[in-house]
């Protein structure tokens, strides 16, 4: 988990539970990363596809600040307590997957899959910028923030594509 960091995280207690944090988002937005692009050409809303286009680009873009991050902290990322997350994305994944027939349902469930992660994003970067108080590197802060910023605008993204998607309907 930690090769000796140079940044101070505070307590032991309080390094472990900054780390599974961010283990946990980078796993989610790495299957993210990998799945995405999978459903892309799926998507039957044209506004759908964009989103899901946008996103694939903000992902990775948090991917590459998180990779920054564990590397100022002298950390080495690790998917080891990932896999009730990954179960639990996995699993509406599968449910899409099943769905590719139905336009109607395939649609629902790409918009359901990306309010899954974007609920899990917004709360695990928020809680990370709290547990990242005691971190005397400015850097990883700046980091935290701008990704907690474009999961706030990601956020922004789906609410305006589901107030049109309802509409279209």
């Amino acid at each position: 988990m930690n090769k000796s960091s140079k940044t101070n995280l505070g307590s032991p207690k309080r390094q472990a539970f900054f780390v599974d944090h961010l283990n946990r988002i980078y796993c989610a937005k790495s299957h993210l990363a990998e799945r995405l692009p999978e459903i892309y050409e799926e998507a039957g809303f044209a506004d759908l596809k964009n989103a899901i286009k946008e996103t694939i680009q903000i992902i990775e873009t948090q991917i590459a600040r998180m990779d920054e991050i564990f590397e100022l902290l002298n950390l080495q990322y690790s998917f080891e307590n990932c896999s009730a997350l990954i179960t639990f994305l996995e699993k509406t994944f599968s449910d899409l997957q099943r769905q590719f027939s139905d336009h109607e349902l395939r649609d629902l469930l790409i918009v359901t899959y990306l309010y899954q992660q974007e609920s899990v994003e917004m709360a695990s970067f928020r809680i990370l910028q709290i547990a990242a108080a005691g971190i005397t590197e400015p850097k990883v802060k700046e980091l935290l923030k701008k990704n907690y910023e474009d999961a706030q605008s990601d956020r922004a993204l789906l609410m305006a594509l589901t107030d049109k998607y309802i509409k279209s309907y």
